[in-house]
């Protein structure tokens, strides 16, 4: 394999004065402060020298800041692009937290921690308009939900999809795997007016135990539980076509940019 290409860029954000994250009221620089972080390339490794500013608070907000650059949070190691790239393989692409790490270090020659893929989901949430996501998803949902959790190392993310429209209707960072997580997620999916028609599952006894199908129907109302059997790969639907033959129905409708939307990025193999 041929050696990755670097590239190193230089950004620097450190005026004399800059405003306050809190107040807005501008400080004066007492220093500057450089530091590396990594950005994305597709084949190769993207380094920016970051130089910042530490300026003394005018206020009583804080005694001292720093100056920050869009698209790279305070003191990160890594750019934005770089967690929304990790966003996308988790609940786009459905991979688990090992093949992540698999495909980033292929893709960008990125070796991610389990915290630090753990922490772009509570930062996506945390920026996020959720209550006006669930407005559109409550209006373009087609009636059919696929329900399923991947384990993230020491945390799950359970997942809830309309594979019709092909968008998340929601998911829930959880800290362990059990039902109880699971019926109070799929209760919080009937409290804000989730009530499918159909259910799509991999056969997970947390979402559809064998020997009953009281969780399924009882969070989610008199839901038609399909389960593929002996595979983790949702196979059936209302019309019995598979759950990737439906992804693949084209989008009549734009899809809010939440977490869904793939970003320009070279080939992760399924």
């Amino acid at each position: 394999m041929d050696a990755a290409r670097v590239r190193v860029l230089r950004q620097s954000c450190a005026p004399k004065s800059f405003p306050c994250p809190h107040c807005g009221t501008p400080g004066r620089r007492k220093d500057t402060h450089s530091r590396a972080v990594r950005d994305i390339a597709f084949g190769q490794i993207v380094v920016i020298e970051l130089t910042v500013g530490e300026y003394r608070a005018a206020c009583a907000s804080c005694k001292t800041f720093r100056s920050h650059v869009e698209g790279i949070e305070p003191r990160a190691e890594y750019t934005n692009r770089v967690r929304d790239a990790v966003i996308d393989r988790l609940l786009d692409d459905c991979m688990s937290l090992h093949r992540v790490q698999q495909a980033m270090r292929r893709d960008f020659f990125l070796d991610l921690s389990d915290g630090f893929l753990s922490d772009c989901l509570d930062w996506k949430v945390r920026q996020a308009d959720m209550p006006g996501y669930r407005q559109w998803t409550l209006k373009h949902f087609s009636g059919t939900l696929y329900i399923d959790e991947l384990h993230l190392g020491h945390r799950t993310l359970l997942l809830a999809t309309d594979p019709l429209g092909d968008f998340p209707v929601a998911f829930a960072l959880v800290r362990a795997n059990d039902q109880d997580h699971m019926r109070r997620f799929l209760n919080n999916l009937r409290n804000h007016g989730f009530w499918p028609r159909v259910v799509v599952t991999d056969g997970s006894k947390l979402i559809f135990p064998a020997e009953s199908g009281q969780h399924v129907s009882g969070c989610l109302g008199r839901a038609s539980v399909r389960t593929p059997p002996g595979t983790h790969t949702p196979a059936s639907s209302a019309d019995g076509r598979g759950c990737k033959t439906l992804r693949r129905t084209q989008r009549s409708r734009p899809v809010p940019r939440l977490v869904w939307r793939r970003s320009r990025r070279g080939p992760t193999p399924a």
